[in-house]
């Protein structure tokens, strides 16, 4: 019974284990530069993607030992990690994840307790909206030029933003789709 038992746990643990595909690449940049005393000093910066994608099988073939995968979308993570000065540590880290709204890309980087929300345009972001954290729950006080209101990620990690309207006379949701490749 006890060796039944132990082998369950390791097949259930394996096909758990075996759901996802997880890619992780990660490229520093180093540059010498001279400070304003003469001294030189390396600065780096280094950038971690992670790529994640869920692994599907075709549903016509559940019952069948080897089943062939389908394409599932992939969700892309960026770490920009600067180091300015002569410690091993990094001094600043940024995280960026990317979204889609009326067929615009935009990422958000994290900060503390903030969003940059930044449109892609030409492979360059532009800053466009900033999203502060409320002290009381998970929402995000946003404000810029194409809306201000409230803003929250949903069951499926979209981040919903409600806003009044002045054209409509109503209050409205923009729906940032977490953007899978």
């Amino acid at each position: 019974m006890r060796n039944l038992i132990l082998s369950l746990l390791v097949v259930a643990g394996t096909s758990v284990y075996a759901q996802t595909d997880k890619m992780v690449t990660t490229k520093v940049k180093k540059e010498t530069k001279v400070n304003s005393k003469g001294e030189l000093y390396t600065t780096k910066v280094k950038v971690k993607t992670t790529k994640v994608k869920d692994t599907r099988m075709n549903p016509n073939q559940k019952h069948q030992l080897n089943q062939a995968r389908v394409a599932s979308p992939v969700t892309v993570t960026k770490t920009v990690m600067i180091d300015n000065d002569k410690d091993p540590f990094y001094d600043k880290a940024t995280k960026l994840k990317y979204y889609k709204y009326k067929g615009k890309k935009y990422d958000f980087s994290a900060n503390k307790n903030s969003l940059l929300i930044s449109e892609i345009r030409n492979n360059k972001s532009i800053s466009t909206t900033t999203a502060v954290k409320s002290k009381y729950n998970n929402y995000y006080i946003i404000y810029g030029p194409e809306f201000n209101g409230i803003g929250y990620f949903n069951k499926d990690n979209d981040f919903v933003v409600e806003y009044y309207d002045k054209v409509v006379g109503d209050t409205e949701f923009a729906v940032f789709e977490d953007l899978k490749m």
